[in-house]
C-alpha cells in the first residue's frame, strides 16, 4: 500500500525486524536520541529509540515481570531497589506490587522517555511514577552508580542495547559500581510471599 510507513529495526547487520506505524502518535528527536511512538495494528502502541523497538503495548509484561519478578523474590526480602533506565515504566510498576519495596529509585537519563511515555503509553506504568515509594533521578546512570552512597538491595539494569547512551552500562566499570550499590545480603532463611 503506497503512503505506508514502516519502522524499521537497523540494530543487527544481516537481520531486519520492522512494524508498520499504522499512526506516528509522537516522534521528537531528545537531547539523547530519536524518540517514535506509534500505533501498530498487532502490537498496540509501540515506542522506538534510534530505530530499535523499545516497548509494545501487546507484550510487554512479558519482559517487564521477568525483569523484576525474578530478582526480587531470589533475594526474599528486597526493600531498596534500583532500576537504572526502564524510562516506560513498565519495570517500576512490577517492583512496585512488591509489599517488602519501601523505596525503588529509577535513574533514567532522558526525561523525554519517561514524560512521552507516562502521556502516550500510561497503560505501561500504570501509575507507577506516582507512587509515593518511587524515587526517579533523571541522571546517567553510570555515573549515579559511580557517586552515589546508597546501597540497594536489589539492582536491575533495562537499559536500551549497547549502542547511543545506553553502550556504558555494557561496560565492566559499570557493573563493578553496580555491585557496589548493593547491601550486604543475608538470605531470608524463610520464603516471604512478597507481592
Amino acid at each position: 500500500m503506497s503512503g505506508e510507513r514502516w519502522v524499521t529495526e537497523t540494530l543487527h547487520d544481516g537481520l531486519r525486524c520492522a512494524f508498520r506505524a499504522d499512526e506516528v502518535i509522537y516522534e521528537e528527536e531528545t537531547e539523547h536520541q530519536h524518540l517514535v511512538i506509534f500505533e501498530n495494528v498487532k502490537f498496540g502502541r509501540v515506542m522506538s529509540l534510534d530505530g530499535i523497538t523499545q516497548v509494545t503495548e501487546k507484550d510487554e509484561f512479558v519482559y517487564h515481570e521477568m525483569m523484576s519478578h525474578v530478582p526480587i523474590l531470589a533475594h526474599g526480602n528486597a526493600k531498596k531497589v534500583l532500576i537504572i533506565g526502564g524510562g516506560d515504566g513498565g519495570v517500576l510498576r512490577e517492583v512496585l506490587r512488591h509489599k517488602t519495596v519501601e523505596k525503588c529509585t529509577m535513574v533514567e537519563i532522558d526525561r523525554s522517555v519517561v514524560d512521552m511515555c507516562v502521556e502516550y503509553l500510561p497503560m505501561i506504568s500504570a501509575g507507577a511514577f506516582d507512587d509515593p515509594r518511587t524515587d526517579l533521578v533523571i541522571a546517567d546512570g553510570a555515573k549515579f552508580v559511580a557517586e552515589t552512597d546508597e546501597r540497594y538491595d536489589v539492582v536491575i539494569v533495562d537499559s536500551t542495547d549497547p549502542v547511543g547512551p545506553g553502550a556504558i552500562l555494557f561496560s565492566e566499570e559499570f557493573y563493578k559500581n553496580a555491585k557496589r550499590c548493593m547491601a550486604e545480603y543475608r538470605k531470608n532463611k524463610r520464603l516471604h510471599p512478597s507481592i
